[in-house]
């Protein structure tokens, strides 16, 4: 439900104070990796090795096979073991790389489809990979082991077989998409707030992307039961550093607050023939720890199960929680999702600019290596039937540092055009995000959509920690991430709509509510205050919260799939050549005037996100993708009542 304008300030002034004590890292000056100096000799390492996958070709016709329904192989999904053995690393090269780790005094502890696991002491890694340790704290206090110079080098027999070895590198780090939200103007008493800014819990987006109702019942594939489209057999993966509060997801659905002396309320259960949902923990690599309130990823893990499951209740979420973001946790989470195999749809709800792993920003030394490996990994779990999704990130196009201020930084540089890893990734769904904006019906907690908008807010200039001084960095954006890869080749099914790029992969592919004007906004330079935002409502640590991101917008796609998935009777692996597909037909079908039920996505929507532009009418774009969801008809159930207003039986 949305909030009543008439009690627009007090809603504020109680959901400011729970976002006071949380970091904005995007403003803020970014905290730094502490070094303490020179690990001790004897002290145990582990590491992982990825080796290169075989047959790469044929994967890559396997991958579009399961994805043209014209194919035998269609939605034939492998186990990880038929993986391993049609596509996994070379047996040779596996066992010739353990021999070489084991004289290096090494142990292998594990071997996974692509990787092996690996322990010995700091001496061995110094010896083998000529570099010195040092212990480092990062910002969450983590104590890690870096390389000295932020890279091993490989010994000619590991390297010449593709080898890679991404742990050592910390300074290798991945942000959250999510930021809390800033105080937005107070309207007329006399219109709802939904009139000029939006505050959504996710029952109200359901209406507004005019979800199927919840009472719709329909017959899935490889079913003769008419089934509750609700998510009920799906199972939602979330790759986070944090776990939750279990107390806070329980709040979203069911909950009452004063605003203003009156009552908020969620009230699921009471029309419901579902349970409310709940979240399973798995660790990786031993987790980060208890959920701890004053960090963005707690944030982010918080916000991140209630979008997904707000939009399919009906389905069941592993949350996979490691102990930070950096590339080697990263990976070592995603290779634990595809090992484990028991997630349909991954949603992450971070990234790092892709330039960060070139070789021009690291001093003449190529990290992409890291980037292929992972690419690899989201392979393996396409070909399983895994869906990937990853939020398009905040900081609208330009989203990097420059080259200059990455190798020297200084004062007065500004950021530059560049995209998000991992949603820069062919085989991973980048989403994107708007304002939206929904009608206004005194006296009735509905959200029926209205508009939306893609324009950026400017930021004040970013601070980083740099020694004992902090550098300025301008340019600083907040808007839809979106652009063109420049490590990742255009895939085939870009070619179905006009990308804006002939050879590269483009960013995002679709987009819902992201929400604007953030707590570091240039009221200066466009006081966002005064023009359409929008944002969510989430509960953290107890309290209600208002929230924005594409953290918000790519959990609530993960949603949407969840009941794809128990439509279609099971995975769907890469969905984006069937959203590239739909806009096709769309466009095909008239566009912005095609019969109602071939109009998938929204096409009147304008905006730019400080780099690229969109327009009504348009089919893709760099800032919003193929454009925002009517999903019911994308689920293809264009006949289906749509949900109605929150807390009633069809949107409970």
């Amino acid at each position: 439900m949305r909030i009543r304008s008439f009690v627009t300030g007090a809603v504020l002034g109680a959901l400011a104070m729970t976002c006071a004590s949380l970091p904005d890292e995007a403003s803020a000056a970014a905290a730094m990796a502490q070094s303490l100096g020179a690990a001790k000799q004897d002290a145990s390492t582990q590491f992982s090795v990825y080796l290169p996958l075989t047959h790469t070709a044929a994967l890559e016709q396997l991958l579009k096979e399961q994805t043209d329904e014209a194919s035998s192989n269609y939605h034939r999904w492998l186990t990880p073991a038929q993986f391993k053995n049609q596509f996994g690393p070379s047996r040779a090269d596996v066992a010739r790389t353990r021999s070489l780790l084991e004289a290096a005094g090494f142990t292998v502890t594990g071997e996974q489809t692509q990787s092996l696991q690996v322990t010995g002491p700091v001496w061995a890694v110094e010896k083998a990979f000529a570099t010195q340790l040092q212990q480092v704290k990062m910002p969450k206090g983590r104590i890690r082991l870096e390389a000295s110079n932020h890279h091993l080098t490989l010994p000619q027999a590991l390297s010449a077989m593709g080898a890679v070895i991404p742990q050592f590198t910390p300074h290798l780090i991945s942000h959250t998409h999510s930021r809390p939200g800033r105080k937005l103007a107070t309207i007329s008493p006399q219109a709802r707030l939904s009139s000029d800014d939006s505050f959504f819990y996710p029952n109200d987006l359901n209406e507004a992307y005019q979800l199927p109702s919840f009472r719709t019942e329909v017959v899935p594939l490889h079913s003769r039961k008419p089934a509750q489209i609700a998510g009920v057999g799906a199972t939602i993966g979330i790759v986070i550093s944090s776990v939750i509060n279990p107390d806070d997801l329980a709040k979203t659905f069911n909950s009452s607050f004063l605003a203003g002396g009156v009552p908020i309320n969620q009230n699921y259960s009471a029309n419901s023939n579902l349970p409310v949902p709940t979240v399973k923990i798995r660790k990786v690599n031993g987790g980060s720890g208890a959920f701890d309130p004053t960090t963005a990823d707690a944030f982010e893990a918080s916000l991140d199960t209630q979008m997904s499951l707000g939009t399919a209740p009906g389905a069941k979420e592993i949350l996979y929680d490691m102990p930070d973001l950096s590339n080697d946790s990263v990976l070592d989470a995603y290779t634990a999702v595809v090992e484990d195999n028991k997630v349909d749809v991954v949603n992450s709800s971070f990234g790092e600019c892709e330039l960060d792993f070139t070789a021009a920003y690291n001093g003449g030394t190529d990290f992409t290596s890291i980037l292929k490996a992972q690419h690899a990994i989201f392979q393996q779990g396409n070909a399983q039937g895994i869906t990937f999704l990853a939020s398009s990130g905040d900081s609208g196009a330009p989203a990097c540092v420059s080259k200059a201020f990455a190798n020297n930084p200084t004062n007065g540089t500004n950021f530059v055009l560049g995209v998000e890893n991992p949603a820069d990734d062919p085989n991973v769904t980048a989403v994107g995000g708007t304002n939206l904006q929904t009608s206004a019906t005194p006296g009735v907690d509905d959200a029926a959509y209205k508009s939306e908008n893609a324009d950026f807010d400017p930021r004040l200039p970013a601070q980083f920690q740099v020694g004992s001084q902090l550098v300025s960095v301008g340019n600083n954006t907040w808007g839809s991430g979106g652009g063109i890869s420049q490590v990742f080749p255009k895939p085939l099914y870009q070619f179905l709509v006009n990308t804006g790029s002939a050879t590269r992969r483009t960013v995002p592919d679709v987009s819902l509510m992201m929400g604007g004007c953030p707590g570091d906004a240039d009221l200066a330079a466009l006081d966002c205050t005064a023009v359409p935002r929008s944002a969510v409502i989430m509960w953290f640590d107890g309290s209600p919260t208002l929230v924005i991101g594409t953290s918000a917008s790519s959990p609530e796609m993960a949603g949407v799939l969840a009941l794809a998935v128990e439509l279609n009777g099971g995975r769907l692996g890469n969905v984006n050549p069937l959203i590239y597909a739909l806009s096709a037909i769309q466009t095909l079908a008239g566009g912005t005037r095609a019969p109602k039920a071939f109009q998938y996505f929204h096409r009147n929507i304008s905006g730019n996100n400080n780099g690229f532009a969109v327009k009504p009418g348009q089919a893709y774009s760099e800032v919003l993708g193929n454009s925002t969801l009517i999903v019911k008809n994308f689920l293809q159930l264009p006949l289906a009542a749509p949900a109605g207003t929150p807390n009633t039986p069809s949107n409970p």
